[in-house]
């Protein structure tokens, strides 16, 4: 096992520690720590992330949903718009890499975290400083949620994350959560969006015997565990020691991680393209 790859598997377990709290399954970094320091190919660099990814959601939201820090009512109801888009999503990522390129999958990268970003800095400063509000259940207020998650979902699919930074941010700012209970909802309806993400993209794709004949069965089933034990470690030392200001900076920081990874990407191609 070259240094390389020691790195990356070092990065993954970091990655799942860091991003565990937030809501996040570290997708917007994942996709690139496998296309560019394993070099994997994009479409399996999106399965091995989604792979990843669904291990953080799992830990994470178990750790979460222990401490009561998630709404189990609010997430089925968002499931069910985000399931469908997620396998729409998977559909256009295959048709945009082909007929396009891998630069619009980056190129909509940036636009959807930057929005996050937009919509966190300028509505989620206040929101922890009182009590939390009782949730709106109202029929108005259930539609623009599910609107939200199919945004999620589809996201999910094209870019290979679990739509996390997008759940949060639709939690904090549609549903006024604290920064804990929309973490743990996040996780809630990640855990269903990624699964059905990560099939259909083993499916479509057809990237499986790939991964299989690139690193082995023994990585594929030993490092997304290790994930897992990360990530839920990560969300309970977090949800019993970290501010909740941290966590929103942590999130800030986090999001804004992804855009500068994918701005530098397009600058390369930009770059290649010229020259």
């Amino acid at each position: 096992m070259d240094l390389i790859v020691i790195t990356a598997i070092i990065l993954f377990l970091v990655v799942a520690l860091i991003f565990s709290p937030l809501g996040l399954g570290g997708g917007v970094l994942y996709v690139p720590i496998f296309h560019y320091a394993l070099e994997w190919g994009f479409q399996e660099s999106l399965a091995g992330s989604l792979t990843l990814v669904l291990m953080v959601t799992l830990g994470s939201g178990l750790a979460h949903s222990k401490t009561g820090n998630a709404d189990h009512k609010i997430a089925n109801t968002g499931r069910i718009t985000a399931i469908p888009a997620a396998i729409v999503g998977t559909i256009l990522s295959g048709v945009i890499i082909i007929f396009i390129g891998e630069w619009a999958i980056k190129l909509l990268a940036i636009i959807i975290l930057v929005f996050v970003l937009n919509r966190t800095m300028k509505k989620m400063k206040d929101l922890d400083s009182a009590v939390e509000e009782e949730i709106d259940y109202t029929p108005d207020t259930v539609k623009k949620y599910q609107y939200g998650t199919a945004f999620a979902g589809l996201s999910s699919g094209i870019l290979g994350i679990g739509g996390g930074a997008i759940l949060v941010t639709l939690n904090r700012n549609l549903l006024k959560m604290n920064t804990r209970k929309s973490s743990g909802t996040s996780y809630l309806v990640a855990s269903t969006i990624v699964p059905v993400s990560l099939s259909s993209h083993l499916l479509l794709d057809g990237v499986v015997s790939e991964i299989i004949g690139t690193i082995g069965w023994f990585p594929i089933l030993i490092i997304p565990f290790f994930v897992a034990i990360s990530a839920f470690f990560g969300a309970k030392l977090a949800i019993d020691n970290l501010p909740k200001k941290a966590v929103t900076n942590l999130f800030l920081g986090a999001v804004s991680l992804g855009v500068m990874r994918y701005t530098y990407d397009l600058i390369q191609i930009a770059y290649k393209l010229i020259y």
